[in-house]
């Protein structure tokens, strides 16, 4: 077992838990085309929230998004509160630990403040564009989120959800695609730095986030505020944007986990029967 880091000086390479961690040279560090593209992220979230969605063009969904909504939908108001809750907390969950792991982990625990704030500027870009290709695409396709047709029949219709112009924002889901943004952009930071020690414990972080991600999708579904095209397309686009961006900017340039021999990485979406799974692979 490699001995600790002393007084503060870094070893040439990563080592077990609490020992400090090194940024790769190979790896290009965050630049000013980065910042540009955060700041065109938020500010496409921002402008989306001033302007109001297309509404009343794009009503339902497919026959195979009726039927999964027949399946899944929960029964019940609170049913339903319970469901959106939860996906509320799933996200919560994916857009925090890529932050946690980069603070808490990178910087205090392994003592790698370049680490920290490298990780911490990838998971922001990957989030924020994330979150400006959502807002624009959910304001232009203008689709209806299936509860709008029970307004006035088993739903107030001067309840909040039947009134704002937020229920015309259904495609594609926010929450899916950012739970699975948050979640991909952990996997490749632990797929390239041993955060947690390397092999099974950064493997597993990695699985227990995309789960996450996905019980976040179906939870949208199941609160009835989002179909299944919706969720496995925000999946789709999420998760594809959290593995391409920190890999084509920066992972790309240097072997996975710093000092290892270069390991191939494949990404690839699997059919379900009511959707469609990412995998991620390295």
């Amino acid at each position: 077992m490699p001995a600790r880091a002393q007084d503060g000086v870094k070893g040439d390479r990563p080592g077990p838990e609490g020992d400090a961690l090194t940024w790769d040279p190979a790896w290009p560090k965050f630049r000013t085309g980065e910042w540009i593209a955060t700041g065109l992220g938020i500010g496409a979230l921002l402008g989306s929230r001033l302007a109001p969605p297309a509404s009343g063009g794009w009503q339902g969904g497919t026959a195979f998004d009726e039927s999964a909504r027949d399946v899944l939908r929960v029964e019940g108001q609170n049913g339903r509160r319970w469901a959106r809750d939860f996906s509320d907390i799933g996200l919560v969950i994916n857009e925090s630990l890529p932050y946690f792991d980069a603070i808490v982990i990178a910087g205090w625990y392994r003592r790698s403040a370049e680490v920290a704030w490298q990780q911490g500027l990838i998971t922001a870009e990957v989030l924020a564009v994330t979150a400006g290709l959502q807002a624009i695409v959910s304001s232009v396709a203008g689709r209806e989120r299936p509860y709008v047709r029970n307004c006035g029949d088993g739903l107030p219709a001067e309840s909040r959800d039947c009134t704002v112009t937020d229920r015309y924002r259904s495609f594609y889901s926010g929450h899916s695609s950012q739970s699975f943004a948050g979640a991909a952009v952990a996997c490749m930071h632990h797929a390239y730095v041993p955060l947690y020690g390397g092999g099974a414990a950064d493997n597993w972080a990695c699985v227990g986030a995309l789960g996450v991600a996905a019980a976040t999708a179906l939870m949208r579904v199941r609160t009835d505020v989002h179909y299944v095209t919706d969720v496995a397309t925000g999946a789709l686009v999420g998760g594809a944007t959290g593995v391409l961006l920190p890999w084509l900017l920066h992972y790309r340039f240097g072997p996975l986990e710093a000092g290892a021999e270069a390991r191939d990485w494949s990404f690839s979406v699997v059919p379900t029967g009511l959707g469609a799974n990412g995998v991620l692979v390295f």
